[in-house]
């Protein structure tokens, strides 16, 4: 029997940076985008690490 998941393990490890907007839920990849959002929507936004698979 094949495990596809076992691809994947040596993956899990990495992490990517996000900023977040919990208000709005919505997540931003680039940090001038969620400078933007702050300025115009009056929000503010978390940074946060996220999992990348």
């Amino acid at each position: 029997m094949q495990y596809p998941y076992k691809q994947f393990v040596g993956l899990l490890g990495m992490s990517d940076t996000v900023w977040k907007c919990y208000r709005c839920n919505l997540t931003f990849k680039e940090d001038q985008l969620a400078e933007m959002h702050k300025s115009i929507s009056n929000h503010s936004v978390s940074k946060i690490k996220t999992i990348v698979a």
